[in-house]
Protein backbone atom coordinates (compact mmCIF):
# COMPACT_ATOMS: atom_id res chain seq x y z
CA UNK A 1 0.00 0.00 0.00
CA UNK A 2 1.22 3.61 -0.96
CA UNK A 3 3.05 5.04 1.94
CA UNK A 4 0.73 8.21 3.63
CA UNK A 5 3.83 10.10 3.23
CA UNK A 6 4.57 9.51 -0.19
CA UNK A 7 2.58 12.98 -1.57
CA UNK A 8 5.52 14.66 0.52
CA UNK A 9 7.83 13.08 -1.52
CA UNK A 10 6.47 13.64 -4.58
CA UNK A 11 6.05 17.20 -3.65
CA UNK A 12 9.80 17.17 -2.96
CA UNK A 13 10.64 16.22 -6.29
CA UNK A 14 8.87 18.51 -8.25
CA UNK A 15 10.44 21.70 -5.97
CA UNK A 16 14.09 19.79 -7.00
CA UNK A 17 13.02 19.83 -10.48
CA UNK A 18 11.70 23.33 -10.58
CA UNK A 19 14.49 24.04 -8.67
CA UNK A 20 17.05 23.33 -10.99
CA UNK A 21 15.55 24.58 -14.13
CA UNK A 22 15.30 27.82 -12.52
CA UNK A 23 18.82 27.65 -11.88
CA UNK A 24 20.09 26.37 -15.25
CA UNK A 25 17.64 29.56 -16.66
CA UNK A 26 19.64 31.90 -14.65
CA UNK A 27 22.84 30.79 -15.77
CA UNK A 28 21.63 30.91 -19.53
CA UNK A 29 20.48 34.55 -18.57
CA UNK A 30 24.29 35.26 -17.09
CA UNK A 31 25.81 34.00 -20.18
CA UNK A 32 23.46 35.44 -22.70
CA UNK A 33 26.91 37.36 -23.61
CA UNK A 34 29.70 34.88 -23.35
CA UNK A 35 31.15 33.78 -26.61
CA UNK A 36 31.10 30.32 -27.71
CA UNK A 37 28.27 29.75 -24.71
CA UNK A 38 25.71 27.25 -25.57
CA UNK A 39 22.32 27.16 -24.26
CA UNK A 40 21.59 24.65 -21.84
CA UNK A 41 17.77 22.86 -21.20
CA UNK A 42 16.48 20.67 -18.17
CA UNK A 43 14.94 17.86 -19.58
CA UNK A 44 12.24 16.59 -17.14
CA UNK A 45 10.60 13.17 -16.79
CA UNK A 46 7.99 11.65 -14.68
CA UNK A 47 9.28 9.27 -12.62
CA UNK A 48 8.34 5.30 -12.29
CA UNK A 49 4.32 5.09 -10.85
CA UNK A 50 2.47 3.07 -8.16
CA UNK A 51 2.63 0.40 -8.05
CA UNK A 52 4.58 -1.72 -10.37
CA UNK A 53 2.68 -4.37 -11.75
CA UNK A 54 2.81 -7.54 -10.36
CA UNK A 55 0.57 -10.69 -9.58
CA UNK A 56 0.11 -9.87 -5.89
CA UNK A 57 -0.17 -6.12 -6.06
CA UNK A 58 -2.40 -3.96 -3.74
CA UNK A 59 -5.50 -3.65 -5.71
CA UNK A 60 -6.14 0.18 -6.50
CA UNK A 61 -8.22 1.79 -9.28
CA UNK A 62 -4.63 2.41 -11.43
CA UNK A 63 -1.27 3.42 -10.95
CA UNK A 64 -0.16 6.61 -8.89
CA UNK A 65 1.88 9.30 -10.24
CA UNK A 66 5.35 9.71 -8.49
CA UNK A 67 6.52 12.72 -8.90
CA UNK A 68 9.24 14.51 -11.66
CA UNK A 69 12.99 13.95 -12.22
CA UNK A 70 15.63 15.28 -14.37
CA UNK A 71 17.16 13.29 -16.48
CA UNK A 72 19.64 15.74 -17.85
CA UNK A 73 20.37 19.41 -18.57
CA UNK A 74 21.16 19.15 -21.76
CA UNK A 75 23.22 21.28 -24.03
CA UNK A 76 21.55 22.73 -27.29
CA UNK A 77 24.41 22.32 -30.06
CA UNK A 78 24.13 21.32 -33.86
CA UNK A 79 27.14 18.84 -34.43
CA UNK A 80 26.69 19.14 -38.21
CA UNK A 81 27.08 23.08 -38.32
CA UNK A 82 30.09 22.79 -36.06
CA UNK A 83 32.07 20.78 -38.10
CA UNK A 84 30.55 22.43 -41.08
CA UNK A 85 31.79 25.77 -39.91
CA UNK A 86 35.31 24.29 -38.73
CA UNK A 87 35.85 23.25 -42.02
CA UNK A 88 34.80 26.38 -43.77
CA UNK A 89 36.74 28.39 -41.07
CA UNK A 90 40.14 26.86 -42.81
CA UNK A 91 39.14 28.03 -45.91
CA UNK A 92 38.38 31.60 -44.61
CA UNK A 93 42.11 31.59 -42.44
CA UNK A 94 43.68 30.88 -45.54
CA UNK A 95 41.84 33.19 -47.98
CA UNK A 96 42.91 36.04 -45.46
CA UNK A 97 46.00 35.17 -45.66
CA UNK A 98 46.42 35.65 -48.90
CA UNK A 99 44.59 38.91 -49.12
CA UNK A 100 46.30 40.57 -46.61
CA UNK A 101 49.69 39.52 -48.05
CA UNK A 102 49.02 40.49 -50.86
CA UNK A 103 47.36 44.01 -50.49
CA UNK A 104 50.84 44.22 -48.78
CA UNK A 105 52.37 43.17 -52.19
CA UNK A 106 50.54 45.56 -53.82
CA UNK A 107 51.68 48.41 -51.70
CA UNK A 108 55.65 47.10 -51.63
CA UNK A 109 55.21 46.86 -55.77
CA UNK A 110 53.24 50.46 -55.41
CA UNK A 111 51.04 50.15 -58.64
CA UNK A 112 49.54 50.96 -60.16
CA UNK A 113 51.78 54.00 -60.10
CA UNK A 114 50.97 56.99 -57.85
CA UNK A 115 51.53 60.15 -60.66
CA UNK A 116 52.74 62.56 -58.09
CA UNK A 117 55.23 60.56 -55.61
CA UNK A 118 56.55 58.23 -58.36
CA UNK A 119 57.46 55.78 -56.41
CA UNK A 120 57.12 52.25 -58.53
CA UNK A 121 59.69 50.57 -61.03
CA UNK A 122 57.30 51.10 -63.85
CA UNK A 123 57.27 54.87 -63.15
CA UNK A 124 60.86 55.02 -63.22
CA UNK A 125 61.32 52.71 -65.99
CA UNK A 126 58.92 55.10 -68.04
CA UNK A 127 60.88 57.78 -67.00
CA UNK A 128 63.99 56.85 -67.69
CA UNK A 129 62.90 55.67 -71.42
CA UNK A 130 61.42 59.20 -72.36
CA UNK A 131 65.13 60.28 -71.01
CA UNK A 132 66.78 58.25 -73.53
CA UNK A 133 64.25 59.39 -75.84
CA UNK A 134 64.71 62.76 -75.91
CA UNK A 135 68.75 62.61 -75.34
CA UNK A 136 68.45 60.40 -78.67
CA UNK A 137 66.71 63.18 -80.52
CA UNK A 138 68.76 65.31 -82.95
CA UNK A 139 71.34 67.37 -81.96
CA UNK A 140 70.66 66.90 -78.13
CA UNK A 141 72.96 63.99 -77.74
CA UNK A 142 75.82 66.77 -76.36
CA UNK A 143 73.25 68.40 -74.03
CA UNK A 144 75.35 68.17 -70.65
CA UNK A 145 71.27 68.56 -68.91
CA UNK A 146 69.96 66.39 -70.95
CA UNK A 147 72.84 63.93 -70.47
CA UNK A 148 72.36 64.69 -66.47
CA UNK A 149 68.59 64.01 -66.66
CA UNK A 150 69.15 60.37 -68.06
CA UNK A 151 71.42 59.81 -65.12
CA UNK A 152 69.01 61.27 -62.68
CA UNK A 153 66.53 59.06 -63.94
CA UNK A 154 68.55 55.68 -64.09
CA UNK A 155 69.71 55.95 -60.52
CA UNK A 156 66.21 56.73 -59.61
CA UNK A 157 65.67 53.60 -61.75
CA UNK A 158 68.06 51.73 -59.34
CA UNK A 159 66.99 53.13 -55.69
CA UNK A 160 62.99 51.75 -56.80
CA UNK A 161 64.15 48.15 -57.94
CA UNK A 162 66.73 48.05 -54.38
CA UNK A 163 64.24 49.63 -52.11
CA UNK A 164 60.99 46.86 -53.97
CA UNK A 165 63.72 44.20 -53.24
CA UNK A 166 64.06 44.87 -49.78
CA UNK A 167 61.14 45.57 -48.66
CA UNK A 168 60.27 42.18 -50.34
CA UNK A 169 62.91 39.92 -48.47
CA UNK A 170 61.83 41.81 -45.56
CA UNK A 171 57.85 41.05 -46.21
CA UNK A 172 58.93 37.23 -46.18
CA UNK A 173 60.89 37.22 -42.97
CA UNK A 174 57.09 39.07 -41.70
CA UNK A 175 55.64 36.32 -42.48
CA UNK A 176 58.21 33.66 -41.50
CA UNK A 177 57.94 35.29 -38.17
CA UNK A 178 54.10 35.55 -38.28
CA UNK A 179 54.08 31.78 -39.20
CA UNK A 180 56.42 31.05 -36.00
CA UNK A 181 53.73 32.54 -33.73
CA UNK A 182 50.89 31.09 -35.24
CA UNK A 183 52.65 27.41 -34.83
CA UNK A 184 53.26 28.93 -31.26
CA UNK A 185 49.38 28.90 -31.00
CA UNK A 186 48.38 25.73 -32.19
CA UNK A 187 50.67 24.44 -29.81
CA UNK A 188 49.13 26.12 -27.33
CA UNK A 189 45.50 25.31 -28.39
CA UNK A 190 46.47 21.59 -28.23
CA UNK A 191 47.53 21.75 -25.02
CA UNK A 192 44.26 23.50 -23.80
CA UNK A 193 42.15 21.08 -25.94
CA UNK A 194 43.76 17.77 -24.20
CA UNK A 195 43.65 19.17 -20.60
CA UNK A 196 39.92 19.99 -21.15
CA UNK A 197 39.74 16.80 -23.21
CA UNK A 198 40.87 14.76 -19.40
CA UNK A 199 38.62 16.59 -17.44
CA UNK A 200 35.36 16.38 -19.68
CA UNK A 201 36.63 12.41 -20.00
CA UNK A 202 35.99 12.64 -15.82
CA UNK A 203 32.51 13.91 -15.86
CA UNK A 204 31.24 12.08 -18.76
CA UNK A 205 32.48 8.78 -16.61
CA UNK A 206 30.47 9.48 -14.02
CA UNK A 207 27.14 10.15 -16.23
CA UNK A 208 26.97 14.05 -16.07
CA UNK A 209 27.27 15.97 -19.51
CA UNK A 210 30.09 18.81 -18.95
CA UNK A 211 28.39 21.70 -21.09
CA UNK A 212 30.29 24.32 -19.50
CA UNK A 213 33.55 22.33 -20.46
CA UNK A 214 32.82 21.46 -24.04
CA UNK A 215 31.71 24.99 -25.00
CA UNK A 216 35.18 26.18 -23.81
CA UNK A 217 36.58 22.96 -26.12
CA UNK A 218 34.25 24.17 -28.91
CA UNK A 219 35.66 27.65 -28.89
CA UNK A 220 39.16 26.53 -28.84
CA UNK A 221 38.90 24.19 -31.51
CA UNK A 222 37.27 27.10 -33.52
CA UNK A 223 40.35 29.70 -33.36
CA UNK A 224 42.43 25.66 -34.39
CA UNK A 225 40.10 25.18 -37.11
CA UNK A 226 41.15 28.69 -38.48
CA UNK A 227 44.46 28.32 -38.28
CA UNK A 228 44.64 24.96 -40.06
CA UNK A 229 42.50 22.43 -41.64
CA UNK A 230 41.98 19.76 -39.05
CA UNK A 231 40.01 16.11 -38.58
CA UNK A 232 37.83 15.16 -35.58
CA UNK A 233 36.77 12.28 -33.69
CA UNK A 234 34.95 11.79 -30.81
CA UNK A 235 35.37 8.47 -28.20
CA UNK A 236 33.24 7.36 -25.55
CA UNK A 237 34.10 9.55 -23.33
CA UNK A 238 33.69 12.61 -25.62
CA UNK A 239 37.35 13.01 -25.99
CA UNK A 240 38.41 14.65 -29.09
CA UNK A 241 41.19 13.36 -31.44
CA UNK A 242 42.37 15.88 -33.74
CA UNK A 243 44.53 15.16 -36.58
CA UNK A 244 46.83 17.31 -39.11
CA UNK A 245 46.34 15.73 -42.39
CA UNK A 246 46.13 12.51 -40.49
CA UNK A 247 49.27 13.00 -38.19
CA UNK A 248 47.10 13.33 -34.81
CA UNK A 249 47.98 17.02 -32.99
CA UNK A 250 45.44 15.56 -29.60
CA UNK A 251 44.75 12.17 -28.65
CA UNK A 252 42.97 12.11 -25.80
CA UNK A 253 44.66 14.00 -23.01
CA UNK A 254 47.98 14.19 -24.96
CA UNK A 255 49.47 16.43 -27.10
CA UNK A 256 52.03 16.94 -29.58
CA UNK A 257 54.03 19.84 -30.87
CA UNK A 258 54.78 21.53 -33.80
CA UNK A 259 58.39 23.24 -34.44
CA UNK A 260 59.48 25.86 -37.11
CA UNK A 261 63.35 24.16 -38.62
CA UNK A 262 65.59 27.05 -39.51
CA UNK A 263 64.92 27.05 -42.83
CA UNK A 264 61.38 28.08 -41.96
CA UNK A 265 59.74 24.71 -42.96
CA UNK A 266 56.90 23.17 -40.22
CA UNK A 267 57.82 20.16 -38.54
CA UNK A 268 56.60 17.68 -35.70
CA UNK A 269 57.97 17.76 -33.08
CA UNK A 270 58.42 13.96 -32.10
CA UNK A 271 59.58 12.88 -35.31
CA UNK A 272 60.88 15.73 -37.48
CA UNK A 273 58.20 14.46 -40.07
CA UNK A 274 57.23 17.80 -42.09
CA UNK A 275 53.75 18.86 -41.32
CA UNK A 276 51.59 18.82 -44.31
CA UNK A 277 49.08 21.90 -44.13
CA UNK A 278 45.99 21.30 -46.83
CA UNK A 279 43.97 24.81 -45.43
CA UNK A 280 43.93 27.52 -43.22
CA UNK A 281 46.05 30.92 -41.97
CA UNK A 282 49.24 28.57 -42.19
CA UNK A 283 48.67 27.32 -45.87
CA UNK A 284 47.88 30.75 -46.82
CA UNK A 285 50.92 32.15 -45.02
CA UNK A 286 53.28 29.23 -46.61
CA UNK A 287 52.34 30.04 -50.18
CA UNK A 288 52.83 33.52 -49.45
CA UNK A 289 56.21 33.07 -48.50
CA UNK A 290 57.37 30.39 -50.37
CA UNK A 291 55.68 30.87 -53.24
CA UNK A 292 54.19 34.29 -54.07
CA UNK A 293 56.29 36.54 -53.05
CA UNK A 294 59.40 34.00 -54.15
CA UNK A 295 57.57 35.00 -57.15
CA UNK A 296 57.88 38.26 -57.54
CA UNK A 297 61.35 38.31 -55.84
CA UNK A 298 62.85 35.76 -58.48
CA UNK A 299 60.91 38.35 -61.35
CA UNK A 300 62.85 41.35 -60.04
CA UNK A 301 65.97 39.65 -60.17
CA UNK A 302 65.14 38.42 -63.70
CA UNK A 303 64.53 41.65 -64.48
CA UNK A 304 67.28 43.24 -62.98
CA UNK A 305 70.04 41.15 -64.24
CA UNK A 306 68.23 41.20 -67.90
CA UNK A 307 68.44 45.09 -67.92
CA UNK A 308 71.78 45.07 -66.38
CA UNK A 309 73.23 42.82 -68.60
CA UNK A 310 71.48 43.60 -72.11
CA UNK A 311 71.87 47.60 -71.23
CA UNK A 312 75.18 47.50 -70.98
CA UNK A 313 75.94 45.31 -74.30
CA UNK A 314 74.19 47.93 -76.33
CA UNK A 315 75.90 50.57 -74.06
CA UNK A 316 79.38 49.47 -74.83
CA UNK A 317 78.50 49.58 -78.53
CA UNK A 318 78.15 53.41 -78.22
CA UNK A 319 80.30 56.25 -78.37
CA UNK A 320 80.99 58.84 -75.73
CA UNK A 321 81.34 62.48 -76.10
CA UNK A 322 85.09 61.94 -76.18
CA UNK A 323 85.15 59.32 -78.87
CA UNK A 324 85.68 56.38 -76.60
CA UNK A 325 83.70 53.20 -77.09
CA UNK A 326 80.88 52.96 -73.90
CA UNK A 327 81.56 51.42 -70.79
CA UNK A 328 79.29 49.54 -68.24
CA UNK A 329 76.37 52.09 -67.74
CA UNK A 330 74.90 49.59 -64.96
CA UNK A 331 76.71 47.75 -62.12
CA UNK A 332 75.56 45.04 -59.97
CA UNK A 333 73.90 40.89 -61.01
CA UNK A 334 70.41 41.54 -59.63
CA UNK A 335 67.79 43.74 -58.01
CA UNK A 336 69.59 43.32 -54.53
CA UNK A 337 72.83 45.40 -55.79
CA UNK A 338 71.95 47.14 -59.06
CA UNK A 339 73.23 50.98 -59.18
CA UNK A 340 75.42 52.79 -61.93
CA UNK A 341 78.15 52.03 -62.95
CA UNK A 342 81.32 54.42 -61.01
CA UNK A 343 82.74 55.82 -64.46
CA UNK A 344 78.99 57.07 -64.95
CA UNK A 345 78.57 58.80 -61.25
CA UNK A 346 81.75 60.37 -61.36
CA UNK A 347 81.96 64.19 -61.74
CA UNK A 348 82.80 63.37 -65.62
CA UNK A 349 80.19 60.73 -65.85
CA UNK A 350 77.95 62.53 -67.74
CA UNK A 351 80.19 62.61 -71.04
CA UNK A 352 81.07 59.03 -70.46
CA UNK A 353 77.43 58.34 -71.49
CA UNK A 354 77.69 56.27 -74.76
CA UNK A 355 74.29 58.04 -76.94
CA UNK A 356 76.52 57.97 -80.19
CA UNK A 357 76.23 55.32 -82.89
CA UNK A 358 78.15 54.48 -85.91
CA UNK A 359 77.31 50.72 -87.36
CA UNK A 360 80.39 50.45 -89.35
CA UNK A 361 82.90 50.05 -86.23
CA UNK A 362 85.89 52.18 -85.65
CA UNK A 363 84.34 55.28 -88.62
CA UNK A 364 84.08 57.74 -85.37
CA UNK A 365 83.92 61.23 -87.24
CA UNK A 366 83.36 63.01 -83.71
CA UNK A 367 79.66 63.53 -84.78
CA UNK A 368 79.11 64.34 -80.59
CA UNK A 369 75.10 65.21 -81.53
CA UNK A 370 74.61 61.75 -82.96
CA UNK A 371 72.07 60.18 -80.39
CA UNK A 372 71.64 56.97 -82.38
CA UNK A 373 72.90 54.80 -79.20
CA UNK A 374 70.22 55.86 -76.88
CA UNK A 375 67.23 55.69 -79.25
CA UNK A 376 69.13 52.15 -79.22
CA UNK A 377 68.92 51.87 -75.61
CA UNK A 378 65.46 53.13 -75.59
CA UNK A 379 64.31 50.87 -77.86
CA UNK A 380 65.81 48.00 -75.76
CA UNK A 381 63.41 48.65 -72.75
CA UNK A 382 60.01 49.25 -74.77
CA UNK A 383 60.38 47.44 -78.27
CA UNK A 384 63.02 44.49 -77.98
CA UNK A 385 61.13 41.22 -76.78
CA UNK A 386 64.27 40.17 -74.19
CA UNK A 387 62.06 38.26 -70.99
CA UNK A 388 60.43 35.46 -72.20
CA UNK A 389 59.21 36.57 -75.29
CA UNK A 390 58.29 40.52 -74.11
CA UNK A 391 60.13 43.26 -73.49
CA UNK A 392 61.76 44.62 -69.94
CA UNK A 393 58.43 47.04 -70.09
CA UNK A 394 55.85 44.89 -71.02
CA UNK A 395 57.41 41.69 -68.78
CA UNK A 396 56.87 44.29 -65.62
CA UNK A 397 53.81 45.58 -66.30
CA UNK A 398 52.54 41.38 -66.63
CA UNK A 399 53.80 41.18 -63.77
CA UNK A 400 51.65 43.91 -61.78
CA UNK A 401 48.59 42.74 -63.71
CA UNK A 402 49.28 39.24 -62.35
CA UNK A 403 49.26 41.02 -59.20
CA UNK A 404 46.74 43.10 -59.62
CA UNK A 405 44.29 39.59 -60.66
CA UNK A 406 45.41 37.37 -57.56
CA UNK A 407 45.12 39.77 -55.59
CA UNK A 408 41.49 41.06 -56.61
CA UNK A 409 40.87 37.27 -56.39
CA UNK A 410 41.91 37.10 -52.98
CA UNK A 411 39.80 39.54 -51.87
CA UNK A 412 36.56 38.44 -53.21
CA UNK A 413 37.02 35.34 -52.20
CA UNK A 414 37.54 36.41 -48.94
CA UNK A 415 34.57 37.88 -48.80
CA UNK A 416 32.52 35.58 -50.21
CA UNK A 417 34.01 33.21 -47.12
CA UNK A 418 33.35 35.26 -44.71
CA UNK A 419 29.74 35.89 -45.76
CA UNK A 420 29.51 31.75 -45.41
CA UNK A 421 31.05 31.41 -42.01
CA UNK A 422 28.66 34.12 -41.00
CA UNK A 423 25.89 32.21 -41.96
CA UNK A 424 27.00 28.97 -40.96
CA UNK A 425 27.16 31.01 -37.52
CA UNK A 426 24.03 32.27 -37.68
CA UNK A 427 22.30 28.73 -37.77
CA UNK A 428 24.47 27.69 -35.01
CA UNK A 429 23.14 30.93 -33.13
CA UNK A 430 19.46 29.85 -33.83
CA UNK A 431 20.44 26.77 -31.93
CA UNK A 432 22.86 27.23 -29.33
CA UNK A 433 22.44 30.93 -29.00
CA UNK A 434 20.34 32.60 -25.80
CA UNK A 435 17.47 34.28 -26.12
CA UNK A 436 16.68 36.13 -23.07
CA UNK A 437 13.14 36.70 -23.96
CA UNK A 438 12.90 33.55 -24.37
CA UNK A 439 14.25 32.95 -20.62
CA UNK A 440 12.38 34.82 -19.03
CA UNK A 441 9.28 33.62 -20.09
CA UNK A 442 11.10 30.37 -18.46
CA UNK A 443 11.72 31.91 -15.83
CA UNK A 444 8.38 32.81 -15.19
CA UNK A 445 6.94 29.23 -15.89
CA UNK A 446 9.37 27.82 -13.58
CA UNK A 447 8.58 29.86 -10.83
CA UNK A 448 5.26 29.54 -11.13
CA UNK A 449 5.41 25.51 -10.97
CA UNK A 450 7.96 25.85 -8.00
CA UNK A 451 5.55 28.21 -6.01
CA UNK A 452 2.92 25.83 -7.15
CA UNK A 453 4.56 22.82 -5.71
CA UNK A 454 6.06 24.75 -2.38
CA UNK A 455 2.11 25.28 -1.81
CA UNK A 456 1.43 21.89 -2.56
CA UNK A 457 3.43 20.87 0.14
CA UNK A 458 2.29 23.23 2.53
CA UNK A 459 -1.54 21.52 1.91
CA UNK A 460 -0.25 18.10 2.54
CA UNK A 461 1.45 19.31 6.14
CA UNK A 462 -1.76 20.78 6.87
CA UNK A 463 -3.56 17.40 6.10
CA UNK A 464 -1.01 15.57 8.30
CA UNK A 465 -0.54 18.35 11.02
CA UNK A 466 -4.39 17.40 11.07
CA UNK A 467 -4.41 13.99 10.65
CA UNK A 468 -1.31 13.28 13.67
CA UNK A 469 -2.50 16.36 15.70
CA UNK A 470 -6.06 16.56 14.99
CA UNK A 471 -7.03 13.18 15.63
CA UNK A 472 -7.24 10.80 19.21
CA UNK A 473 -7.36 7.26 20.22
CA UNK A 474 -10.73 5.37 18.45
CA UNK A 475 -13.42 5.19 21.44
CA UNK A 476 -11.67 7.10 23.37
Amino acid sequence: MRSTFGSIETTLRGLRAQQLALDTTGHNISNANTPGYSRQVVDMTATDPYAVPTMNRYQIAGQIGTGVTVTQIRRMRDQFVDRRTQYENSALGYWDAKQRNFSHLEVTLAEPADLETGSSIGYHLNEFWSALQQLGNANRADNIAVRSVVREKANNLCDSIRNTYRQLVSLQKDISAEIAVKIGRINSLAEQIAGLNAEIAKITAVGDNPNDLLDQREVLVGELSTLTAISIQSDELNRYNISISGMLLVAGDTSYHLDVEPDGSVVWAHNGMDVHFTSGELKGLLEMRDVEVQHYIDSLNEFATTLITEFNTIHGEGYDLDGNNGINFFAGTSAEDITLDSAILADDGLRRIAAAYIPAPGSWNGEVGNGENALRLAHLIKEEPLLHGTTLSDFYDSLIAQLGVDAEKAKVTHANQMTLVGHLKNMQESVAGVSLDEEMANLIKFQNAYNAAARMMTAIDEVLDRLINGTGIVGR
